[in-house]
């Protein structure tokens, strides 16, 4: 999934085909974030238990703050100093920079799920699925352009008007830690979740390509429909599945990777004209490679995973 979010920001096959591009980058690479999400909210179920959420708010603020002031140079010195350049710069602080929002992202959905943690199931599920329709409905009707040329097709075709902590993050988030209370994951046979995948990602894909062939539509997507049945079915199918040696090591990887991936395309796109899926590909090597050092570092200062 860490390499699904190089290659959507790397617009993969985008020298072969245009659909292929559009299947992957804005389709099948799709699922990657969410499933992220449904991840952090399973073990924030977890963190909960054990009654230790304050260490963890504590441990993915600094996470932030590092990797923010990290990319600082590319967001933190280019508004001026007018009312309208410093509000952009809070406001650059507040959500994050480029694909950093999902931290600050996923701090809100913490919060919401610790406000909602004493809530009836019925009434986090109701909030689920209405948080995650208004965010599509958003997505939609703004790249639709359903509201054209008034305020809320402005609005709506702001990203972080539905890609946010409420519509987007907590949603997914707040699945994982409902999966896990609840053991969700051991309830289901798996003969049941990988026919569901299966058909979720067909579904998904189908989604992309309606999308594609309208020639209404504008921009890029991120709430798409057939997420909410294809995440959750993809983390159970392989959270059910026994995976040998040093699963740590894995995810401090992928994460490493998610982190720096976005330093590494810059480099890569003022020095090479690679594009498509040869920028992808040097850019996942060259984020391994990266990741390597960063986890040396982060064992002697763990702040920066």
């Amino acid at each position: 999934m860490a390499f699904m979010v190089v290659g959507l920001h790397a617009g993969f096959f985008s020298e072969i085909s245009e659909l292929g591009e559009y299947l992957f980058v804005n389709g099948f690479f799709r699922i990657a974030v969410p499933i992220f999400f449904i991840i952090n909210g399973f073990y924030f179920y977890t963190t909960l238990k054990n009654g230790s959420p304050q260490l963890w708010f504590k441990r993915v603020a600094l996470l932030y703050i590092v990797w923010m002031a990290f990319y600082s140079y590319y967001w933190a010195f280019n508004p001026g100093l007018s009312i309208t350049g410093i509000l952009e710069l809070i406001m650059k602080f507040i959500v994050g920079y480029h694909h950093l929002w999902y931290i600050s992202s996923m701090m809100g959905a913490a919060v919401l799920v610790l406000i909602l943690r004493k809530s009836s199931t019925k009434l986090m599920i109701l909030i689920i699925a209405a948080t995650f329709i208004l965010g599509v409905f958003i997505q939609y009707t703004g790249n639709y352009r359903v509201f054209q040329g008034g305020l809320l097709d402005l609005l709506f075709n702001t990203t972080w008007m539905h890609r946010n902590f409420l519509l987007f993050s907590f949603p997914f988030f707040a699945i994982g830690y409902l999966v896990n209370k609840y053991s969700v994951h051991k309830m289901i046979s798996e003969k049941v979740v990988l026919v569901g995948a299966f058909l979720g990602l067909a579904l998904l894909v189908t989604e992309s390509y309606l999308n594609y062939h309208n020639p209404n539509r504008e921009g890029d997507f991120d709430n798409f429909i057939s997420l909410i049945i294809v995440c959750p079915l993809i983390f159970i199918l392989f959270k059910n599945k026994e995976v040998s040696g040093n699963t740590k090591s894995i995810a401090l990887y992928s994460s490493a990777i998610y982190f720096v991936h976005a330093f590494v395309l810059i480099f890569l796109r003022e020095v090479t004209h690679f594009e498509g899926v040869s920028l992808t590909l040097m850019a996942i090597l060259l984020s391994a490679m990266a990741s390597a050092f960063i986890i040396a570092i982060n064992n002697r200062v763990k702040v920066i995973l």
